[in-house]
């Protein structure tokens, strides 16, 4: 008969100290007996989460938009138009899609408008936000939604690797509000946040999923796939993580050290439920089996302005049949990546329909002929362009606002400038907590050989939002911003468990633990 030891655990919903039991010589991954589930206790706690994230209501009177956040509007009311013409028949007349900023450009027919947009963003997340978009368009209950999925994610990783003791789980969720950008990305009218959220519930669902019950891990991984559709750049990040995922997998089995048993199926079920939600979304749309359907050039804009592409179709053009150089026949316009797409001179004003499909397709073949032939420069501005990406998280101003015009078309208008200085507060504050909470997950995955895998796949979710931003768009900071209030979350989360009393919790034990009854 194994020898027999008790460990106290908090896993369990009810946030107490929970016994389970680890046998020598069983498998390596003994925790508690009972999982985290979606108990009343979990609500309660995830609902004080989203209260917590919602002090910018307090300090700027409404969430934070950019120009994305009306288009967002516009999108899913289109696509929601679209889909009742389409159930109801030809008699129900639908708003017509919105023209092409400023262009003047006529809109066409409803049932003709997906076919001659210029781009669009992501439809899953636009119709979210058109639903959501109560009271007048504000796109409040969106932002609402957006921080209690957020708080799903911080309270599901609280309480999975330690219990939601009472004290140290508010604790946790006042610090989180408050000195992380949690709170102001969640209330961004924008997907931001989701890039956050799908890189913590994939980090759950690979290593701790077995401390979940199965109702919370259905509500996490239904987020994470949402969030993978919500996002053209969410995609390579799903896929990143999940072949990371597979990748632990295999290592695991190569020593001997084998995982619960459906780990696999949650490892890759975001990324292969939003890659078909988003295939399908495409087809019925556009008619075009597509990942990237009618999406904006960001590569190639981002290739223009760091340098490579912009010095290959100069010296290129006249004698290259690409349709960039139809579109700009005299040399490329002056600017960075935004103004190259949406300035007065962009490409989206300037093109056709047919000619941006022509562009779309045409951008890999484009980008990656520059860096063939700047590969030392590409290299190199890629590089530093990833380093800054990594360090740049202030958060996204609350300068605009969103009304709804005579004609019920959202527009963006000044709000009072007052209260900023509390995002210098946050972005300094942020840097404090995520300064710490690397040295200490740092110090964590050095001596503490359990935790490491979860350590691991969260840095390296963060690392590859930077990568993926800095090569298929821009450094701008709101990219970072959304996604580096993990590093405060894990440490947390990982971190009062071992430092907490053990009266409370005791010493928590491995992250991909699975669990195990008594053995006689």
């Amino acid at each position: 008969m194994n020898e027999v030891r008790n460990i106290e655990t908090g896993g369990g919903g009810s946030g107490r100290g929970h016994k389970a039991v680890s046998t020598e010589g069983a498998t390596p991954h003994a925790h508690s007996e009972l999982p985290l589930g979606l108990s009343r206790r979990f609500i309660l706690f995830n609902l004080l989460a989203a209260l917590l994230l919602s002090w910018p209501l307090l300090a700027f009177g409404s969430p934070s938009y950019i120009q994305d956040s009306a288009a967002y509007y516009k999108g899913g009311r289109a696509a929601v138009s679209f889909a009742l013409a389409k159930v109801d028949g030809p008699n129900v007349v639908a708003p017509s899609a919105p023209t092409n900023h400023s262009s003047g450009r006529p809109a066409p027919p409803p049932e003709n408008a997906a076919e001659n947009a210029s781009g669009v963003r992501s439809i899953t997340y636009s119709v979210v936000a058109y639903l959501l978009s109560a009271p007048g368009g504000t796109l409040l209950l969106l932002a609402i939604a957006q921080a209690l999925a957020a708080g799903t994610l911080m309270v599901a990783t609280i309480g999975a690797f330690g219990g939601l003791p009472t004290r140290r789980t508010v604790l946790a969720l006042i610090l989180l509000a408050g000195t992380t950008t949690a709170a102001t990305t969640a209330y961004f009218a924008v997907p931001d946040i989701f890039a956050g959220l799908l890189i913590g519930f994939m980090t759950l669902l690979t290593v701790a999923w077995s401390r979940l019950s199965m109702t919370l891990r259905l509500l996490c991984a239904g987020i994470a796939v949402f969030a993978a559709t919500a996002h053209a750049s969410h995609i390579p990040i799903a896929a990143g993580m999940t072949i990371l995922g597979l990748c632990w997998i295999a290592i695991r089995h190569h020593y001997k050290r084998p995982v619960p048993r459906w780990t696999w199926v949650w490892v890759i079920a975001p990324l292969a439920l939003g890659g078909l939600t988003t295939l399908a979304v495409n087809t019925v749309a556009f008619g075009e089996v597509s990942m990237t359907a009618k999406r904006y050039p960001f590569a190639l804009a981002r290739s223009v302005n760091d340098g490579p592409a912009r010095w290959y179709l100069e010296k290129n053009c006249s004698k290259l049949r690409y349709a960039i150089c139809e579109v700009y026949p005299h040399g490329l316009p002056k600017g960075g990546a935004l103004e190259f797409l949406w300035g007065k001179d962009g490409v989206v004003e300037r093109s056709t329909p047919e000619q941006l499909d022509r562009i779309r397709a045409e951008e890999a073949d484009l980008v990656l002929a520059a860096a063939r032939e700047y590969a030392g420069q590409e290299a190199g501005r890629l590089t530093i362009n990833i380093g800054r990406q990594l360090i740049n998280f202030r958060p996204y101003p609350f300068v605009e606002r969103l009304v709804l015009d005579d004609t019920g078309s959202p527009q963006l208008v000044s709000a009072p400038k007052s209260n900023e200085w509390v995002l210098t507060a946050v972005f300094i504050v942020t840097a404090i907590s995520v300064a710490i909470g690397t040295a200490w997950l740092g110090r964590a995955f050095i001596v503490r050989r359990s935790l490491r895998p979860v350590i691991a796949l969260m840095f390296l979710g963060v690392l590859g939002n930077a990568a993926t931003c800095a090569l298929l768009s821009a450094v701008a900071n709101r990219y970072q911003a959304r996604v580096v209030w993990l590093i405060p979350l894990f440490a947390l989360a990982l971190g009062g468990p071992l430092i907490g009393r053990r009266s409370d919790e005791g010493e928590n034990p491995p992250p991909d633990a699975a669990p195990v009854r008594r053995q006689t």
